[in-house]
């Protein structure tokens, strides 16, 4: 587990090779064999003129009740960050609460424009989004930028299988077109009371 000073920045977090080859290979069995359906075009996010963003293969739902024995430490570790370094007040997740795993194929050049996400709840928001490469086999293109300020920063080490990524859900971050291979990653998001 990488908890270097490097690892924080304002914006985000990070954690090198978390997760080894077999750690990687299990969880994605496991999704494969209990997740609970697909999530629907209509879900994903939009542009302020409505378009949909998000050019993604599948994306399957996953219970953390069903992948929480496999990942509850690293989830321990996230939420220590959220509240510690970040400072902000959450709630912890609930067993049915789902987890988005996220297959981009470079047949269809998979891609997720610039986007942020948000909480359409009254008493919620989305404080930070977790992302976790789960990357079976070699991919290029996928890259992962955030947009925290005055220009796009990429976050190369998101390439790396077993790596993690989590940031301020609030800022503006894509996924480049994948130009050969399959990337997959798994999506967390941590909530918290809503923003005044």
């Amino acid at each position: 587990m990488s908890m270097n000073p490097e690892s924080f920045k304002w914006t985000s977090y990070a954690w090198l090779k978390f997760f080894d080859s077999e750690s990687i290979k299990t969880i994605n069995e496991l999704i494969e064999s209990e997740y609970r359906g697909f999530e629907t075009k209509e879900l994903g996010a939009k542009n302020q003129d409505g378009k949909l963003v998000k050019k993604i293969s599948s994306v399957k739902h996953i219970p953390y009740e069903k992948i929480k024995h496999l990942i509850s430490e690293f989830v321990g570790y996230v939420y220590q960050v959220a509240e510690l370094d970040f400072g902000y007040k959450t709630f912890r997740p609930h067993d049915e609460v789902y987890l988005n795993f996220n297959t981009y194929e470079s047949d269809s050049k998979d891609e997720y424009h610039w986007h942020i996400d948000s909480s359409n709840q009254a008493t919620n928001d989305i404080k930070l989004t977790v992302l976790i490469n789960l990357s079976t086999e070699p991919f290029t293109g996928g890259e992962f930028q955030i947009f925290p300020s005055d220009a796009a920063e990429d976050i190369p080490m998101l390439s790396e299988p077993g790596s993690v990524f989590m940031f301020k859900s609030h800022i503006l971050h894509r996924v480049k077109p994948v130009t050969s291979g399959t990337r997959k990653t798994l999506t967390m998001f941590i909530y918290g009371p809503r923003f005044s």
